[in-house]
């Protein structure tokens, strides 16, 4: 990421079709790869001071609020909306809107993260935020976001066939606590190697056979969520080594 000295100097650069979507496909981001682009001082310092101030909107509703609850999900999508962060899917076309709301989601992570890597107690906040947030967001996506955000990410969680749903569904619906008949033909489930599932498997919260657990749609969020933590923790902690 290249800084431009000129206040003058903003993102002017459209691009169309698929280079926007190659750039930013999904509303949910794992933040793997830093941006590359130039961008400007006064863009640098609005960036930061809005994503500083929606990760601090999250950790005050988180303490007034029970999270995930119908009042925390109303006033956590009123501050992204306000902030102007994308927070779902809307459609599939990528207008100039949505790329840049997308674009300025991605450049913020990474210039607050530069700036929270510096000590365990920073590392510590911004992590517990990130998640939060992303927990929040992928809570939104439908099935078949879902299905595209995992596939995009090299996750290899693989939503499981009506035949095979119906080879096991006493056993899904004994690990499921609450899990009536019809509503285990309305829910999705997912085969997941078994070590990515352990906080799910140590409890007999999900149905094991042959190496994979079988999680429900409901709790996918919790083993992608994860994944999302180790590598965020794993990135700010090099960045530290190296600030």
């Amino acid at each position: 990421m290249l800084f431009s000295r000129d206040r003058k100097f903003r993102h002017t650069t459209r691009l169309t079709g698929d280079r926007k979507g190659d750039l930013y496909p999904s509303s949910l981001q794992f933040y793997q790869h830093p941006p590359t682009e130039n961008i400007s001082l006064t863009e640098f310092e609005t960036f930061a001071i809005e994503r500083l101030k929606l990760l601090k909107a999250v950790e005050n509703l988180g303490v007034s609020y029970l999270k995930n609850s119908d009042d925390y999900n109303k006033k956590l999508e009123q501050e992204l909306r306000k902030l102007k962060f994308p927070y779902r899917a809307l459609q599939d076309e990528i207008n100039d809107e949505v790329y840049d709301l997308r674009r300025k989601d991605h450049i913020s992570h990474f210039i607050l993260r530069l700036a929270y890597c510096q000590s365990e107690d920073l590392r510590r906040w911004f992590i517990q935020q990130e998640m939060d947030l992303f927990k929040f967001r992928f809570s939104l996506l439908t099935k078949e976001k879902v299905q595209e955000f995992l596939k995009l990410n090299d996750l290899e969680y693989v939503a499981i066939s009506q035949e095979e749903k119906n080879m096991h569904k006493e056993d899904l619906m004994n690990s499921s606590f609450g899990l009536s008949l019809t509503k285990m033909e309305d829910l999705e489930f997912y085969k997941v190697p078994f070590q990515a599932a352990l906080d799910l498997v140590r409890p007999r919260k999900v149905f094991l056979w042959h190496g994979f657990a079988y999680i429900p749609h409901t709790d996918i969020v919790s083993i992608v969520l994860n994944d999302f933590r180790t590598k965020l923790s794993k990135a700010l902690a090099a960045s530290g080594r190296f600030s």
